[in-house]
């Protein structure tokens, strides 16, 4: 297993200000992987808020908003959240286990200057705290009308975002060079 606390902060002698953060290791970026993982079907499948109005009430998941946004007129907002807030997730999800695993094993991943290029630029896609924001949004503007409860998916889906935004923040270029040339 890799250790990368070899990647020390440094700042600047004369701002102070933090020009390399100190990485995370190998074994905590595919622990964050594999956690995103778990956290992914039930996040996008399982429901995340409740409307209720009078006696009707209408469940909403990830993937029933994708439908009534395509089917309602909208499908370029259905296929930008798709990519947004399942495709480039699931990619860095799944790029992250194939390239961690490998590596936390001491072994060299074989498309390693792929899954690279594909992380670096996949982070820009990911955008599943604005998808958090537009459901909060939604919330305070529906309770006035309507009961709203949140479903287990929508705690899903925080932690898929947390998960997410902790891989990105663990994402350094430098540890994972370190480790793909110490490896065998």
């Amino acid at each position: 297993m890799q250790d990368d606390s070899s990647a020390e902060e440094i700042h600047c002698p004369r701002c102070d200000n933090s020009i390399r953060k100190k990485s995370c290791s190998i074994a905590f970026s595919l622990g964050l992987s594999i956690a995103a993982l778990i956290m992914f079907i039930p996040a996008i499948s399982l429901p995340i808020l409740t409307f209720e109005l009078g006696n009707a009430a209408q469940e909403s998941t990830m993937l029933s908003a994708l439908y009534y946004f395509f089917y309602d007129g909208y499908p370029e907002l259905s296929l930008l959240l798709f990519l947004t807030t399942i495709l480039a997730p699931f990619v860095q999800i799944l790029v992250s286990i194939l390239l961690y695993y490998p590596l936390s094993k001491n072994k060299k991943p074989k498309q390693m200057k792929t899954y690279f290029k594909i992380l670096y630029n996949i982070r820009h896609w990911v955008m599943l705290d604005i998808y958090v924001i537009a459901v909060l949004v939604a919330y305070i503007k529906l309770s006035a009308i309507s009961e709203l409860l949140y479903g287990a998916g929508i705690v899903m889906f925080v932690f898929l975002m947390l998960f997410s935004f902790m891989l990105r923040y663990c994402f350094s270029a430098t540890s994972l060079w370190k480790a793909y040339h110490d490896a065998h």
